[in-house]
């Protein structure tokens, strides 16, 4: 049923897109990991709605190993569809699927697939289990694969940002990543701070004016002082390395 399932989607894809070969996305991406056939993102949410009720008539056992196969496709919008999966599995989702969540990023090609999860799904295990997730993020705080560390500072944004529990947790685990070397994680770290300074302003602008004296990465103040007034925008600015 999972490969049936698998080659129907591609194959609306195909058709939808115009196009019948993966080809490497260079326009949003820096490198050559991310192949997809180019469908338009309205395009795919469409797909996705007229799949829903389909995916969710399978048993949640059957839709994460469909979410999974997906994602082992590598490629973007099969990825995506996995992702959409586990997206509308979330509330079923308990600590003992976190070992599944972990294998699905390990499959990654995109932050288009990280932002995604961080935004749909990683949010309510945190509000459903905070302890047990917290310490899965932590994990991936530290994790080789820089898609795992983008996720877990993306996770505190919107919905978890806007409820003020977690700011604590957001800036400890951003500040384990101000010296990544890639700029997806930088990005990452950059946009909490940034959606972040919505709801705690004061503090996350004293962090950010320190992260400017220690010569942190512009690509992370710059991102997150974005939306910030321009004469707060310039005082930060004018502060230099000490």
């Amino acid at each position: 049923m999972v490969k049936l399932v698998i080659n129907e989607l591609e194959k609306e894809i195909k058709k939808i897109s115009g196009c019948t070969e993966p080809h490497v996305e260079r326009r949003y991406h820096k490198h050559d990991q991310y192949i997809c056939y180019g469908l338009k993102t309205p395009d795919f949410h469409k797909m996705m709605k007229e799949y829903r009720s389909r995916f969710l008539d399978i048993s949640l056992t059957e839709r994460l190993e469909l979410a999974a196969k997906l994602l082992k496709t590598r490629i973007g919008e099969l990825g995506h569809a996995g992702i959409y999966i586990l997206s509308i599995s979330s509330d079923q989702l308990e600590p003992k699927h976190f070992s599944i969540l972990d294998a699905a990023a390990d499959d990654f090609t995109s932050w288009t697939h990280v932002d995604v999860l961080s935004t749909k799904v990683t949010p309510t295990l945190l509000f459903n289990f905070p302890e047990q997730m917290m310490d899965f993020l932590d994990k991936w705080n530290h994790s080789q694969n820089r898609f795992k560390r983008r996720a877990s500072v993306v996770t505190f944004i919107q919905d978890v940002a806007k409820s003020g529990k977690y700011l604590d947790d957001a800036l400890r685990l951003c500040e384990n990543l101000v010296w990544d070397t890639e700029d997806i994680v930088r990005k990452g770290v950059g946009w909490t701070l940034k959606v972040n300074m919505d709801y705690a302003q004061d503090r996350v602008l004293e962090y950010v004016k320190d992260l400017r004296r220690r010569g942190v990465s512009s690509t992370i103040t710059l991102y997150a002082i974005e939306k910030l007034p321009k004469d707060i925008r310039s005082e930060v600015l004018k502060i230099k390395k000490e």
